[in-house]
Order: C-alpha cells, then structure tokens, then sequence
C-alpha cells in the first residue's frame, strides 16, 4: 500500500512539473542591464515634426532637439526577447527608457528613468501584465552620487514626466512601420 501512494506521488509530481514548466518557460528573460549590443539597429527623429529614419548606429544620429527628438536601439537577444532602448532630451530632463518583448512582441518588463537638470533622478522597473505596469522598484537618487533621496521638491510638479509611455506590442512602437522592412539606412 505505501508503495502505490508513493508512486501515485511520484506521479503527481512529475505531472505538476509539466504542467508548471511550460508556464515558465513562456515568459522572456528580460534582463534589463544589458548591454546595447553593436548590431542594435538604431532609429531616431531628430525633432518633434521630423520622420523617424533608421541609422548605421547610434553615433550616426544627429543631435536630437530637445523638443521632441528621440533615439531608439532595437535588437533581439539570445534568449528569444526583443528590447528597444529609448532616450529623449529635453532641457529641463532626459527620459530614457527599455522595454522588453516576448517572442510574440508582447510588452513583458519595462524600465524607466528620468535624469533632471535639478540635480535628481527617477527610476522604476517592473513587469507589464494584461496592459498594466506593476512596478518592482521605484525611487529618487540623486543624479550627482546615485544615491536614494527622497521626494525632492518640484518633483510632484512634473509628475507626468515620471510615467513611462508603454508601447504594448512592438507594432506600436513609433517606428513600427520601419521594422518590415530590411534595413534601411540613412546617412547622418
């Protein structure tokens, strides 16, 4: 009898292995520290009423006005996520955001930061479940030592400065159009 209960255990437990693997499998390894690799393709507006064009590289675009212009690297990575690396500039601060897509272009991990001209920063990071960021981390660090601060004044004025734009599929990236294409380079 203590035989057949183990063994009905065994069994329960390799059937709840497959059961749990593919589920975890399915989700992409977002590691959200990683290096920008050079084969990145890379495109950019360089103003608020400018086009986005694709680029050899990130030192191929030009500067970006700080009313609207940003830079985007795009690659896929060994584990099978796509990340898109954005910056933007303004005069008072820079946002730079990543985002990582699972295999199907789905928005899985988004990490964000905004670096003042006030001497402090933002930065959160979390997944994106069902259209929703649910942030891991958030918090203020100093721009000078990057170390945490709290609140820092002024910083409830420009509130909607620290909300990243979440782009749920790459398709919705602003240069969606560009990436059916082959490569498509412009000169600087």
């Amino acid at each position: 009898m203590t035989v057949m209960k183990s063994k009905r255990l065994a069994f329960l437990c390799c059937a709840l292995t497959f059961l749990v693997v593919p589920v975890a499998t399915a989700a992409p390894v977002c590691d959200m520290k990683v290096a920008v690799p050079q084969s990145a393709r890379t495109y950019a507006k360089t103003g608020d009423q400018a086009a986005w064009r694709e680029f050899r590289s990130i030192q191929d675009v030009p500067p970006l006005d700080t009313d609207g212009g940003a830079s985007t690297q795009l690659w896929r990575s060994e584990t099978g996520a796509s990340f898109a690396y954005t910056a933007e500039p303004g005069e008072d601060f820079w946002t730079y955001t990543r985002y990582c897509f699972d295999e199907t272009g789905q928005l899985a991990r988004v990490s964000f930061e905004v670096r003042t001209a006030w001497g402090w920063s933002y930065r959160l990071e979390g997944p994106v479940v069902k259209g929703v960021l649910h942030t891991n981390s958030a918090g203020f660090f100093s721009t000078e030592n990057e170390r945490p601060i709290s609140k820092p004044e002024g910083a409830s004025d420009v509130s909607e400065a620290l909300k990243p734009t979440l782009y749920l599929t790459t398709s919705k990236l602003p240069f969606a159009h560009l990436l059916a294409h082959p490569s498509q380079l412009s000169p600087r």
